[in-house]
């Protein structure tokens, strides 16, 4: 159920209702809206909570397994991804032993 996940997503982000909806731009009366009345977002909120939460509205809508989601690349992310992909096939090594190392620690 929506506000279920909704609730889950707040508590895993140390959040209550009042500063999602200031950090999101999601008016308060909206998010009591659906905690209190039972009602759904609408499409523009679920696609603002998706993005607020890095998550799928699929997540959000309990369709398909919640596990197999992967949250968008961030902008470093994706500049990393293309570095690497931009390199030659010895840097490419080199890069994957670095962020093992890093990882590792």
């Amino acid at each position: 159920m929506f506000i279920d996940i909704f609730q889950e997503l707040l508590a895993e982000n140390s959040l209550n209702k009042k500063q999602f909806a200031e950090k999101s731009g999601i008016p308060y009366p909206t998010v009591i809206g659906w905690t209190n009345l039972n009602r759904l977002p609408d499409y523009t909120a679920l696609k603002k909570i998706a993005d607020f939460f890095r998550c799928s509205a699929d997540v959000l809508l309990e369709r398909g397994e919640n596990d197999a989601y992967t949250p968008p690349l961030t902008a470093d992310e994706q500049r990393l991804l293309v570095s690497y992909r931009n390199a030659d096939a010895e840097t490419q090594k080199a890069l994957l032993h670095i962020a093992e190392k890093a990882s590792e620690e």
